[in-house]
């Protein structure tokens, strides 16, 4: 998503595209490792190194940092920048690299005044209205510069219309991929994106990129979180909370792209109330459920009425049997979309379960965790947070039974450990870690728990960046 540049390079942009080529054979690396190794877009470090693209600042300190160039590629990029906006502007440029006028009687630069470029008769009634024709002139040769500026400062359309469907790609790629690699190959997508946005893009392309902007900040709020880095993920689901307030605004009254702002508004408040929830801030965590769920787009508003319950049913049980209610008749049956999981059958069979248990109802929240982790295997067998998730689910139920199974709880808390072995997610580790607690302090001699208290041990260490799990319930 940048500028487009001429086709063959040229002055010191064909300097620039020698120089890099030059010193990444020397390094003996190539493009794709540079851009992993100084955290840029593949496709930004290419555009520069086959000279099609002036590279930004931070791309420009960034290459010369890492080729030990000693500046020369940051100073080439500086003349590089100035030959294009010369070209713009109508000028020419000597060998030293300065801008040079094209030499016309009473043709100015586009941002100056210069007495000594007016051709001025004798007369001081000839020399006012020379003055007044030049000032005209450059200010019409300042609102082209703008005019090319801006154009320059938008993305090809075809690169916002990637960004767009990129978005939806890893929407659908979310539930199966890693969290280190989602995270790997987002972040540098957001921070091109961003970048672009400091320009003075124009306004239809700053709402498109700003909404982009917002669920790229949305998705790497959501992986920090399943890292367990709460911090983190409160920053970026603000930013991105942000961004859809500005997309808003931006829009006309009746864009049809309101309702991909409606969606992003529902998704950010649906983890925004998990962050709480899993701090132990229940109430906080109903409520900003309960804010959001009228009104929502049908995507979330199933996934916010789960968190609504599953909060209110600690927090304030009398007001969780409405949130219950509103999951099993919003359930979303559609395709995936951008946001947290889909509030699909699964989904609600799951929440459903948790939500009852929470609640000490055990005996009733065995038969949804049962039905959502069949449903939930159904629907993808790697889909491996939510059916770890739906067996943490069960084993809650059997310890909320009015007779606990602790065995088999932990049999079932086991698995869903188990299966994010390799692939550590914070929610099941703190869920099986919490159960665990509560378990050791009412059968504290029992091998299975005994048993479980070391994997969950592992499974903590193994989560590793972020947040820790909680030491006790």
């Amino acid at each position: 998503m940048v500028a487009k540049e001429p086709t063959a390079p040229a002055g010191a942009l064909l300097e620039l595209r020698d120089l890099l080529r030059r010193l990444i054979v020397e390094a003996d690396t190539n493009n794709t490792r540079l851009a992993v190794d100084i955290g840029f877009p593949r496709q930004q470090v290419s555009r520069a190194v086959n000279g099609r693209q002036v590279p930004s600042k931070d791309l420009a300190n960034a290459l010369d940092s890492e080729l030990g160039a000693d500046r020369r590629i940051i100073a080439l990029r500086e003349r590089a920048h100035r030959e294009r906006k010369a070209r713009n502007i109508g000028a020419v440029l000597a060998t030293n690299g300065t801008v040079q006028p094209v030499a016309e009687p009473q043709t100015l630069p586009a941002t100056t005044v210069d007495k000594s470029m007016v051709e001025v008769s004798p007369t001081d009634a000839n020399r006012r209205d020379t003055f007044r024709a030049a000032g005209a002139f450059a200010l019409g040769a300042l609102a082209d510069d703008l005019s090319r500026r801006i154009n320059d400062a938008d993305p090809d359309p075809g690169d916002i219309d990637d960004a767009e469907a990129e978005i939806r790609t890893f929407a659908a790629r979310y539930l199966v991929t890693p969290h280190a690699d989602k995270l790997a190959a987002l972040a540098p997508e957001w921070n091109a994106t961003e970048a672009v946005l400091d320009r003075r893009v124009s306004p239809k392309v700053r709402g498109r990129l700003t909404q982009v902007a917002g669920w790229q900040a949305f998705y790497l709020g959501l992986i920090a979180f399943d890292l367990g880095d709460d911090r983190t993920a409160r920053k970026m689901l603000r930013l991105a909370k942000r961004h859809a307030d500005e997309v808003a605004d931006l829009l006309p009254p009746h864009s049809g792209r309101r309702a991909d702002v409606l969606l992003l508004e529902g998704s950010v408040a649906a983890i925004q109330s998990s962050v709480a929830y899993f701090t132990g801030a229940y109430g906080e965590a109903a409520d900003i459920a309960a804010q959001a769920r009228p009104g929502a787009h049908p995507f979330t508003r199933p996934i916010l009425a789960g968190c609504e319950a599953r909060a209110a049913a600690i927090a304030r049980p009398d007001d969780a049997e409405i949130a219950l209610a509103d999951i099993q008749e919003h359930v979303w049956d559609g395709p995936v979309l951008p946001g947290p999981n889909p509030g699909n059958a699964a989904f609600a069979h799951s929440f459903l379960a948790v939500s009852l248990a929470n609640a000490g109802q055990g005996v009733q929240a065995e038969e949804h965790a049962r039905t959502g982790l069949v449903l939930e295997q159904a629907s993808g067998a790697d889909h491996f947070v939510q059916i770890a998730g739906s067996y943490n689910a069960l084993g809650r139920a059997y310890l909320r039974r009015p007779k606990p199974e602790p065995e088999a709880a932990v049999a079932a808390i086991q698995k869903a450990l188990t299966i994010v072995d390799g692939r550590p997610t914070r929610g099941v580790i703190q869920r099986a870690g919490e159960m665990w607690q509560q378990m050791d302090t009412q059968w504290p001699d029992l091998s299975p728990v005994q048993d479980l208290g070391e994997q969950v041990r592992y499974s903590r260490l193994a989560l590793g960046a972020g947040q820790p799990a909680p030491e006790s319930a």
